[in-house]
């Protein structure tokens, strides 16, 4: 009988004598080719066993005819062993434009108390580079088994765990972003019927991002959104991390296809008003099942054209502050005007015999109390008389 071991060993009788192992494969398929070599391939098991400071081996024969061995044992691991499902969740997926990347970190691994001998894709000939902290498995879209659809490229993460009797498999995806198209739409109704691509100030503007074709394993979120009025008027922030900016914006709920809604109002408290703007809209697509390192995001803007009130251009939607302060001050400048011509014209055409004089009435005194009645009655004109009489 010959064991083979990595590491240090001895014998429970022979306790004080070490003995030096070897350097073996860390696969089965490794294993149970050393035992070939030895000729032993008729008889060979294989065996997983969990971390252990003893192992007991019993043997029902040491001669005679060869046995054939049983079928490989799967003992049951301890609870505090390594948790597959718990792994698997681990890896990381990286999407760039021509290739799919996967990364398992070492030190992770470590904590589930797990021992993993390989990280390939479907295609076992793509095998994990080992970056010494991290396992880096990388691959083109056109090679290593990737299925390549209209909006989607798909494929298995393999990891071999000495634990488990058979290899974990778990579905990765990256989106085909080269087919996918992402418009911006602005409505005037919650109905998002017809699009348009003006805006008037005061009025209650929709939008809605769409992703053509529909992918239903991603989902599509608004990360953020602004109007971009240029110098005139600056920038106006609608959606910030995913939250409505102020009280004249609200987000919807999403259209049946999961495409996301908001709506906002637009007001303007300086002049001149902008005639155009950009409204600017990032959006995040992740796979509904995955986790946020697999988010990708797109950036999509649309012209928009504002339509400035005017008094031939109200609409019963109501008039923005500055429109209401022009007609007030036309209103009040156009009957101050009017009062002054009236009583312009009123002053400068009536008849010099329809003017009443004032007369001034003194009590029967002496001449001198007379003479001073006399003057102070000839003070009392009204501005409407050209002379005086006593």
């Amino acid at each position: 009988m010959q064991i083979w071991t990595t590491g240090e060993y001895s014998f429970k009788i022979f306790p004080e004598k070490n003995i030096r192992g070897f350097k073996l494969p860390d696969t089965p398929q490794g294993l149970l080719g050393e035992a070939r070599m030895l000729n032993a391939s008729i008889v060979a098991s294989f065996v997983e066993l969990p971390l252990a400071s003893i192992v007991s081996l019993h043997a029902s024969s040491c001669g005679g005819r060869l046995q054939t061995s049983p079928a490989p044992i799967q003992t049951t691991p301890p609870k505090d062993t390594c948790s597959p499902e718990l792994l698997m969740s681990l890896i990381q997926t990286k999407c760039a434009d021509d290739a799919m990347t996967l990364v398992l970190k070492k030190e992770l691994v470590a904590h589930l108390k797990c021992t993993t001998t390989g990280l390939t894709f479907w295609d076992p000939s793509c095998e994990a580079e080992d970056r010494g902290d991290k396992f880096v498995l990388r691959s083109a879209y056109s090679s290593c088994g990737m299925q390549v659809s209209a909006s989607m490229i798909s494929n298995e993460a393999v990891v071999n765990i000495l634990s488990s009797s058979s290899p974990q498999r778990k579905k990765v995806h990256c989106l085909n972003m080269d087919s996918l198209s992402f418009q911006l739409g602005l409505y005037l109704s919650p109905h998002f019927l017809q699009a348009f691509n003006t805006i008037e100030p005061g009025q209650q503007s929709f939008v809605q991002v769409r992703v053509s074709p529909s992918v239903s394993e991603f989902l599509l979120q608004l990360d953020s959104c602004h109007l971009d009025l240029g110098p005139e008027g600056g920038t106006v922030e609608l959606i910030q991390g995913r939250a409505a900016k102020g009280n004249c914006v609200s987000l919807l709920s999403p259209s049946p296809e999961g495409d996301p809604r908001f709506g906002f109002l637009l007001h303007f408290y300086t002049v001149p008003i902008p005639k155009t703007g950009t409204l600017s809209c990032t959006v995040a697509l992740r796979p509904k099942t995955g986790s946020q390192d697999q988010e990708v995001h797109r950036t999509v803007f649309m012209r928009l054209n504002i339509i400035s009130p005017d008094l031939s251009g109200c609409t019963s939607k109501g008039l923005v502050l500055p429109a209401v302060l022009g007609i007030t001050f036309g209103a009040f400048l156009i009957g101050a005007l009017l009062t002054a011509a009236l009583w312009y014209i009123y002053s400068h055409t009536r008849s010099p015999s329809k003017r009443e004089p004032v007369v001034a009435v003194a009590a029967p005194a002496s001449s001198e109390s007379s003479s001073t009645n006399h003057s102070i009655g000839s003070t009392q004109s009204t501005p409407c008389s050209t002379s005086s009489m006593a």
